[in-house]
């Protein structure tokens, strides 16, 4: 991102249905930076086996109305609840060029991201 873009705050936090779990889907809704919704995609890669201290990896996919948003989430499940961060990796149409990252926290069934979109 450029050093010039401006950060703005943004909430994404969405919602799954985790009985088709490593790959969910759900409803996701923005304030802030983004107010878009829409239904939502993610897969969970279980790293390390596991194990409740162990890391996971999961790509989120956000169907909005103008495009596609990609995020990488990494996350910890040491903690109550399970808490890690997040980073839009890409995305087509109106947010092919969209940067942003944060913190979230998984209470359950849910991804409650929050940070920046830099613009």
């Amino acid at each position: 991102m450029p050093s010039s873009a401006t950060p703005t705050p943004v909430t994404i936090t969405a919602v799954f249905d985790f009985s088709t779990f490593p790959d969910v889907t759900g409803t996701f809704t923005t304030s802030g930076a983004l107010t878009i919704s829409g239904p939502a995609t993610m897969h969970v890669d279980l790293l390390n086996n596991g194990t409740p201290a162990q890391p996971a990896h999961c790509v989120v996919t956000l169907l909005a109305p103008n495009g596609t948003i990609i995020i990488d989430q990494q996350c910890q499940f040491a903690t109550s609840p399970p808490r890690g961060r997040w980073e839009i990796v890409s995305g087509t149409g109106a947010y092919a060029n969209l940067n942003g990252n944060g913190s979230l926290t998984m209470p359950p069934n849910t991804e409650a991201m929050t940070g920046f979109i830099y613009q």
